[in-house]
């Protein structure tokens, strides 16, 4: 079975980890999946690309005019017949635009969308517009994915049609990828993590992220934990609104934006907590990685995070935009160390049991199946 991944990704972070991870995942299958990477012209290697022939999976580079391009999608759709593709695999926003509402004799081929998380909080925005356009597309493929079933509750997803609604836990391999093949970590980071109490996060420097929350909640964990620090890995445009946070509240010293970071999940041993501070989430990859890695975790309440951390018994939860409430948690975790050690062995069970890149594969799958199925 030939597969044809479309993605037109803006770094390296949850979905583009989740495609490569499924990518290697089906050729161990024996599937014949292609990595289709869209970009602006003149766009230089992307991180997925990169990373992509770093671990030897195909990829093809697509580059366009951004946008409702009908020519662009034709050129998709060439590559995609003249390669003898059985399905076409969408993944974010600009690829179910682009793919979606075209008619089937256009395309010919079934569509598969996968939802990896709306990041719109509040307030008419450029996002908001390019997910409610989104959530139109999906009406016309012939399935959409969840990555959790929180997103059920949606209600753009439930206004789906139920026969083409599936679920499919994100997953990561059971074993890291080999160490010796990936760049050592960064020696200052390293050496800002040694003597103290660590909290750190990884992900996009984007309001729904919530890492200002974070950094306001650490400045009130100084007030009982001195030794802490604190660590954000990710990169993005509220980069300068986080510095005037740190400066405001004299946390130059304490904490660390280490800028985007390859293969950032290695950092998690530096870690004594890992921290989702979100306003908003799918199922986040970081999660899956802090649950093999035997990190504690604290997370606020959204997306598919409660079941995955079975409402607590795998890690501390708190409400969304609350940073005493965050606060109190991260402490909390300094001072009971008994409890830490039952949160990680139940969270490393559930992630062998139920996350694993395997599963994932498996899954998609039987639905590969269903939709040529009905072709």
């Amino acid at each position: 079975m030939k597969i044809f991944h479309v993605i037109d990704s803006g770094g390296f972070y949850g979905a583009e980890i989740m495609l490569v991870n499924l990518v290697a995942e089906q050729m161990n299958q024996g599937l014949q999946p292609l990595i289709a990477s869209v970009g602006d012209p003149g766009t230089q290697d992307k991180a997925i690309e990169v990373e992509a022939r770093k671990r030897g999976l195909p990829v093809k580079v697509f580059r366009m005019r951004p946008g409702l391009n009908y020519k662009g999608t034709q050129q998709l759709l060439r590559y995609c017949h003249a390669g003898n593709f059985d399905l076409i695999h969408s993944h974010g926003y600009k690829c179910n635009i682009l793919l979606g509402p075209l008619p089937r004799f256009i395309r010919k081929k079934p569509v598969l969308s996968t939802v990896h998380g709306w990041t719109s909080t509040t307030g008419f925005t450029k996002m908001r517009v390019y997910e409610w356009l989104d959530a139109l597309s999906l009406r016309f493929v012939d399935g959409v994915v969840l990555v959790n079933k929180g997103m059920l509750q949606n209600s753009k997803i439930a206004r789906l049609n139920s026969n083409k609604r599936f679920v499919v836990d994100n997953g990561i391999p059971v074993t890291p990828p080999d160490t010796s093949k990936l760049e050592l970590l960064d020696p200052k980071i390293v050496e800002f993590c040694q003597n103290g109490f660590v909290i750190g996060s990884i992900g996009r420097y984007s309001v729904e992220k919530g890492f200002d929350i974070l950094l306001k909640a650490f400045s009130r964990v100084l007030d009982d934990i001195s030794s802490a620090k604190l660590i954000l890995i990710g990169e993005g445009g509220q980069r300068s609104h986080y510095e005037a946070i740190i400066a405001e509240k004299n946390l130059t010293d304490r904490v660390m934006l280490t800028g985007y970071r390859p293969d950032a999940w290695r950092y998690l041993e530096l870690m004594n907590v890992y921290v989702i501070s979100s306003l908003t989430e799918g199922l986040p990859i970081t999660l899956l990685e802090a649950m093999r890695s035997k990190v504690p975790v604290v997370s606020t309440r959204v997306g598919g995070i409660p079941d995955v951390l079975q409402d607590g018994l795998g890690g501390t939860l708190v409400q969304p935009g609350k940073s005493a409430a965050l606060a109190q948690a991260l402490v909390a975790q300094y001072c009971d160390p008994a409890q830490i050690d039952t949160l990680l062995e139940y969270s490393f069970e559930r992630f062998i049991n139920r996350y694993s890149s395997r599963k994932m594969s498996d899954s998609y799958l039987e639905i590969y199946k269903t939709l040529l199925a009905k072709k």
